[in-house]
């Protein structure tokens, strides 16, 4: 495209020639970005109508500001209005501590109101949980609330017929019966078993999620799962109860036991090493800001660094993988040969994982693909990177003159945290708004039709016995159970309320919307605060005292509505995404591979739909924070431009994202590699000061994840930063020639970034046949 020896006389041609810097830049089509076909421009093109020239010198910043989109802001109120609504109802009729705290047989909660001082749950006979009705009826046994779960293992029935005094029986396994009438507690133990008041036996337990769960009895390599825990006599059942019945019903109640070792391990491992994860994200912080501000000076270098260390890092990674896979590949282990899907979940699965052969040689791949991918893009796009470095250092001089920009953002982050726990009390309330559901069961299977009290009258009139799974209310059922004590009317769970589901579909939105909106916020303040850095003439003297402020004030009383309108956008995509994927949860036992495809699809098109959205809306920001013009407007002109300057937005933009990109993964490369040699012993100066733990592992993973996050909120102030400023740069392009009358507004150093992107261009364009 363009023409590098002619030039493009549908326009008017400068009768001056400015006073560039870089006389390399603009040569070819005398200095009129017009005559630049290169640019991306021509007449042809629909792209709105470009600047050139304005006969007005002036900086685009608008000096009187006007409020912007002001039914979007009414919108937003009203639905907060709304929401705070939803919520006022939830906490009116919700109670908070039914999620939180687990329910005994009658509905108490444990921990609250007369079960203040017991806060466990224990359940009588945990082998009742073997049955597959669980899932629906609950585990079949009296559950009670207690001080604190068992210590020992001991069974008050055993006990009681071998002739111990009953008074120390009692005194013994009064903490963990029903709180009863001192009256009640006079009769024989063998009485209070029988009534289901105190358990028949009960095992050391180990309270985890306020529920108490024998510890774990897995036998030693010379025991047997048939070894009895508790004998057929002392239980009041028919049969011997064994260490496999034990472990059966653990994993029955949930599938839960080892993950509930894995999960503990994990929690004990982040209780040991809290401090030195809080110490390594400080140290995350600082290593942030002391990289951003090294950037102010020496940004061109820093860069480099960033790519230098990644490329190591890749390489190293991939050298280690190679390494492992190599001895693995040796190994004469069976348990190398052993593929994923042939893994039990243990807590020792981490440590299987790595065993097998198939995990090496996929580490070894992917980073061998990522590496070549690396080496391909430093080499085909060396001279874009230059260019992206030089614009990066535009950005470090306008971030360093602008200091307070970099401690912006934990504005809007505490703003986002506040809406986030909002909407996790209001979705507590929410959930735990409901009737307590009770449900039929009997023990054994037993027949209990032909006793008297065992039915339920139905249309008024018939009377039909209880069957297995019927509702049923404590009171009504009472008669049954003591005509019949192996019927039971357990309690199952809280039935939502009938206006759950759109009450959650409010707060799920309000969520999107609130934590969308203060990133927006976050957004058209920077934007503010650089595009006043941008449009200052003399950026030495003329720059105001407070930008920040300033740009703070602007976006909270003029642009609240264009916040509102472009986070709303970003909302409803979010939200058809959310509903897409629980409609594939719902129907996943439906899905064939057409089904599959077609859902896939939509979620594609729709991830896609958001990145697109979200580059419009940050580019409107910029030309609202400019211009204060509304969001359609703002976004219209951003568009236009970007697309009048094509060529330049493909050369720069994406590839410094991947700079800044690259310079976020350092951070987390040093703070992981730091905290590995530091958590697997590899430094001998510390190595008896680091606590023992189950997965070294653990306080890695979370240093890596929070290192990834405190870097991105710096390089955000960075990525924001060079965005506006090329937005800028480029309308300037368009305003001004560079001549004495009209000069430029960007400094020589842009200029010079200019004439190597125009001699890039040209110099592909002539390798090109």
């Amino acid at each position: 495209m363009g023409n590098s020896n002619g030039k493009n006389r549908t326009h008017p041609v400068a009768d001056h020639e400015p006073d560039y810097a870089y006389k390399d830049y603009g040569y070819d089509y005398e200095y009129d970005q017009r005559n630049d076909y290169d640019s991306g421009w021509h007449p042809d093109k629909t792209y709105g109508e470009a600047y050139f020239h304005e006969h007005n010198n002036d900086s685009p910043l608008t000096k009187r500001r006007s409020c912007t989109d002001v039914l979007c802001l009414i919108l937003f109120l009203v639905f907060l209005g709304g929401w705070g609504a939803v919520a006022f109802l939830g906490i009116q009729g919700g109670d908070i501590s039914k999620v939180i705290y687990p329910t005994d047989s009658q509905g108490n909660i444990c921990g609250k109101g007369e079960m203040t001082d017991r806060q466990a749950l224990l359940m009588f006979d945990l082998t009742q949980c073997l049955n597959p009705a669980v899932l629906v009826t609950g585990c079949l046994t009296t559950h009670v609330c207690v001080n604190k779960c068992p210590d020992e293992n001991y069974s008050p029935l055993g006990e009681a017929k071998l002739g111990t005094n009953q008074q120390q029986i009692k005194e013994r396994m009064k903490p963990f019966c029903k709180p009863v009438s001192d009256e009640q507690f006079k009769q024989d133990v063998e009485t209070l078993v029988q009534k289901e008041i105190c358990p028949p036996w009960y095992l050391k337990s180990s309270e985890v999620l306020g529920r108490c769960f024998p510890v774990s009895m897995k036998a030693e390599d010379n025991d047997s799962n048939e070894e009895v825990v508790v004998k057929r006599l002392d239980t009041g059942g028919d049969h011997d109860i064994t260490k496999g019945e034990i472990e059966g019903s653990l994993y029955r109640l949930g599938a839960f036991l080892n993950i509930r070792q894995f999960g503990e391990r994990i929690f004990m491992d982040l209780k040991e090493t809290y401090w030195m994860i809080g110490l390594a994200l400080i140290g995350a912080c600082i290593l942030s800001f002391v990289w951003i501000v090294l950037m102010r000076f020496l940004a061109s270098f820093m860069v480099w660094v960033s790519i230098l260390t990644v490329f190591l890092g890749i390489g190293g990674l991939l050298g280690y993988s190679g390494y492992r896979l190599y001895f693995v590949w040796l190994s004469t282990d069976p348990e190398t040969h052993k593929n994923i899907f042939q893994l039990n979940w243990t807590p020792e699965i981490v440590d299987d994982f790595l065993k097998q052969r198939d995990t090496w040689m996929a580490f070894t791949i992917i980073l061998g693909i990522i590496f070549l991918v690396i080496v391909l893009l430093f080499l085909f796009l060396r001279q874009r990177i230059m260019i992206a470095i030089a614009l990066i250092e535009q950005g470090s001089k306008a971030v360093g003159q602008m200091f307070s920009s970099l401690f912006f953002p934990i504005i809007p982050f505490l703003l986002q945290l506040v809406v986030v726990g909002w909407f996790l009390v209001v979705a507590l309330y929410l959930a735990s708004w409901g009737e307590q559901e009770y449900r039929v069961a009997f023990k054994n299977d037993r027949d209990c039709s032909q006793f008297e009290g065992c039915s339920q009258t139905v249309n008024g009139s018939d009377s039909v016995p209880y069957q297995s799974n019927d509702t049923c209310t404590p009171e009504e059922f009472k008669p049954c159970i003591d005509s019949c004590p192996e019927a039971m009317c357990q309690f199952v769970k809280y039935t939502k309320n009938k206006d759950y589901s759109w009450m959650q579909f409010v707060n799920v939105f309000g969520l999107y919307w609130g934590v969308f909106f203060f990133s927006a916020f976050g957004e058209i303040v920077l934007a503010g605060v650089f595009s006043q850095w941008y449009w200052t003439f003399n950026k030495k003297t003329d720059l105001p005292d407070c930008s920040l402020g300033t740009a703070m004030w602007n976006a909270t009383v003029f642009h609240l509505g264009t916040i509102a309108f472009g986070s709303l956008l970003i909302a409803i995509i979010r939200m058809i995404r959310t509903m897409l994927e629980y409609v594939e949860r719902k129907c996943k036992r439906f899905n064939n591979d057409l089904t599959k495809c077609l859902i896939w699809c939509c979620k594609c098109c729709l991830w896609c739909l958001e990145k697109f959205m979200r580059f419009i809306n940050r580019n409107a920001y910029i030309m609202c924070a400019v211009k204060s013009t509304n969001f359609c407007k703002s976004a219209k002109e951003a568009f236009n431009l970007l697309m009048r300057n094509l060529v330049r937005v493909v050369v720069l933009d994406s590839v410094v994202d991947f700079l800044l990109f690259l310079g976020k993964l350092v951070i987390v490369l040093l703070t992981g590699v730091a905290s590995y040699m530091t958590f697997s012993g590899q430094i001998p100066e510390i190595k008896d000061d680091i606590p023992s733990l189950n997965y070294f592992f653990t306080p890695i993973v979370f240093i890596v994840i929070g290192s990834y996050f405190i870097a991105s909120a710096f390089f955000g102030v960075y990525n924001m930063a060079v965005d506006t400023l090329f937005l800028c740069f480029l309308e300037d392009l368009e305003r001004n020639d560079g001549s004495v009358e009209k000069p430029y507004y960007m400094s020589k150093s842009l200029k010079k970034i200019l004439g190597k992107m125009e001699k890039s261009v040209n110099e592909s364009r002539h390798r090109s046949p």
